[in-house]
């Protein structure tokens, strides 16, 4: 039985960082959709600073062009649809696996299972984290145009946003991402697990620096139907560490659709 699995990928990735796991799942009878997500690879930055819920709509619209270019391309039914609705499986790694929270938690009726892979979202960051990064996301710009730090600004503004927190913030030069990190960052889905209906899947890296395991363990507790699969001697990012443990374990849960 063919399967329907959709990639959302994380924070400063693309697309192509998938290209070593992608043909390892299609060998497993998968199809793969993965696309970059606006803002990253060659998709453009939105128009304005969107939240985690503006990513879900987007995501949901190229769910449904996706499944519908299904249906023109095969006269038989897909082999995604239950009971008259199409449903898929969901990845989302870090912050993919924000909106594959959201959208699995909205619409319960289009994600038949979900695989949260060193996702993030369950909880924020410190409060006083968040305020120093709020603070450098308003002011750093006038802080670093001082001739004075001149010499000094490329490690004191890595030095700053590293105590913030906020690496990822140090990377982007595009304002509107800047804008639309600050808004990520700062939205706790914690409340929004207890919704999930579907099977779910829960992959970790046990190094994880990123998104540390104690979330694995909080999002197994609040998702209902949900299992841990922790990988050993692994970080954050097992689609690029270890492809082919990742599509092992990808294509075994998938394949009981």
């Amino acid at each position: 039985m063919q399967i329907l699995l959709v990639i959302l990928h994380g924070w400063g990735a693309s697309a192509k960082s998938y290209d070593k796991l992608k043909p390892l799942l299609e060998q497993k009878g998968i199809s793969v959709f993965v696309f970059d997500l606006p803002g990253f690879g060659s998709e453009p930055a939105p128009p304005s600073a969107w939240a985690v819920d503006d990513y879900v709509e987007w995501v949901r619209e190229k769910i449904v062009n996706i499944e519908k270019n299904a249906n023109q391309t095969s006269s038989q039914p897909t082999p995604y649809q239950v009971g008259g609705e199409k449903r898929i499986a969901l990845f989302g790694h870090s912050f993919g696996g924000r909106i594959a929270i959201k959208l699995a938690a909205r619409y319960p009726e289009k994600i038949e299972k979900l695989i949260l892979c060193d996702a993030a979202g369950i909880t924020p960051r410190p409060k006083a984290a968040l305020n120093l990064f709020r603070i450098i996301s308003v002011v750093g710009k006038a802080i670093f145009s001082l001739p004075i730090l001149n010499y000094i600004k490329p490690v004191a503004k890595k030095f700053i946003y590293f105590l913030a927190g906020a690496k990822d913030y140090s990377r982007l030069e595009n304002p509107v991402m800047k804008n639309i990190f600050g808004k990520v960052i700062s939205e706790d889905l914690t409340s929004f697990l207890s919704d999930i209906k579907s099977q779910t899947l829960i992959i970790w890296g046990k190094d994880d620096k990123e998104t540390p395991i104690s979330d694995a363990y909080a999002m197994r507790d609040k998702i209902i139907n949900s299992k841990l699969e922790i990988l050993e001697e692994v970080g954050h990012s097992p689609h690029l560490e270890c492809p082919e443990k990742l599509a092992e374990i990808i294509g075994g849960f998938a394949s009981q659709l």
